[in-house]
């Protein structure tokens, strides 16, 4: 691949990534980014092929970003006192403090490296002189016990919900899980993994723009918007992280679709061009027919009418996912991870029926978020 070209794709989210593993340092970031390119330029083999050379160049970036993280590292003052940056983004702080307070001085250690300067575990590993798998349940027991107390003493209960934003248009899905019973956290960037954790409930949206087909190995053939790859990937890894959390979600449209991709599935790109099915679903109301067994028949009974507004859908369905609403000509209409509390993606707009069935589905997440929460 020409240097030029790598660049160009792998900018964006190298300068994301580092970005996150620097507690938002952003400027540092696009300084390292830019130094990693410089050696690409200097030392990268040129006969090596396409992915392997994006993969050397964030091998790169990443031990530049470790460098620079394990000099910060150096400082005494860094030790313990600076993991307020959980306060920070906690709607409480004194009850973040409270719950700090609740940790051994090992455990808030623990977190600070994970979640304020963003080692990877199996950097903390060799920093504890551990295995990978001891520094992994370290981490997990020290969030465990913060996250407990946080929750009992915090003021308000009503859970707390990201609302991950595609597009520029939020209100009518606030104005949705509001009506639900939800606190609801807009976000136009990647959150980080500490909002992650002191979240509830996750929300990806809709958006006008296509997910790139090269999130499951295609080539992208019919394209509405002009899709992107790494704004696609940052989304994609956010979803991953809510999941392994456990973290209960529900995916609006192309929110349904990143689920699929998430669990290893694929798209049509186009549900007529590709043969799907000869009726468009870009505009208006149809009817789903809802699976027994499913959420969705719990929810909707045997059918309902729901609004669409789509030219792709879920081809091969992947891991873990059970198709549980359909359209009368074929089309995967909503999907359940099974293998999660509450993990659903809906190929249709229920943000656009508050106070109707719409609500069903707000409900219910804010019901899985709340049990999460107690």
């Amino acid at each position: 691949m020409d240097l030029q070209a790598l660049m160009q794709s792998e900018q964006r989210v190298l300068i994301a990534r580092l970005s996150f593993a620097l507690g938002g340092d952003r400027d540092t970031a696009e300084d390292l980014v830019q130094e990693a390119f410089t050696r690409a330029w200097r030392d990268l083999p040129r006969d090596l092929g396409s992915e392997r050379q994006r993969a050397w160049v964030h091998r790169t970036a990443r031990n530049l970003a470790i460098d620079e993280l394990r000099r910060r590292a150096r400082r005494p003052s860094a030790a313990v006192e600076e993991i307020d940056g959980i306060e920070q983004l906690a709607a409480e702080p004194d009850a973040a403090r409270e719950a700090l307070a609740a940790l051994t001085a090992h455990e808030r250690f623990v977190l600070l490296l994970r979640f304020e300067a963003g080692f990877a575990h199996g950097e903390i590993a060799r920093l504890l002189d551990t295995s990978e798998d001891a520094a992994r349940k370290r981490v997990a027991r020290a969030r465990a016990t913060f996250l407990n107390a946080y929750r009992k003493t915090r003021s308000d209960p009503t859970p707390l919900v990201l609302l991950l934003i595609s597009d520029d248009v939020s209100e009518p899905y606030v104005r949705w899980l509001e009506h639900a019973g939800a606190r609801v956290r807009e976000l136009h960037r990647r959150p980080s993994e500490r909002e992650l954790a002191l979240a509830d409930g996750l929300v990806l949206t809709g958006a006008g723009t296509d997910l790139h087909a090269g999130l499951y190995g295609e080539a992208v053939r019919m394209p509405r918007g002009t899709p992107n790859l790494a704004d696609d990937r940052v989304d994609l890894a956010v979803l991953q992280a809510a999941l392994a959390i456990d973290l209960p979600f529900a995916g609006v449209c192309r929110g349904h679709q990143l689920l699929n991709i998430a669990s290893g599935g694929s798209l049509y790109q186009d549900v007529i061009r590709d043969g799907l099915t000869p009726v468009g679903h870009d505009d208006g109301s149809h009817v789903i027919e809802t699976a027994a067994g499913g959420r969705m028949r719990e929810l909707f009974g045997r059918s309902a009418d729901v609004h669409s507004e789509h030219h792709q859908a879920i081809r091969r369905l992947g891991r873990s996912l059970q198709a549980t609403a359909s359209s009368p000509d074929g089309v995967v209409e909503a999907i359940e991870r099974t293998d999660r509390r509450f993990a659903v993606g809906l190929q249709w707009h229920p943000e656009r029926d508050v106070g109707g069935r719409g609500d069903r589905i707000a409900e219910a997440l804010v019901a899985a978020a709340q049990a999460r929460a107690a």
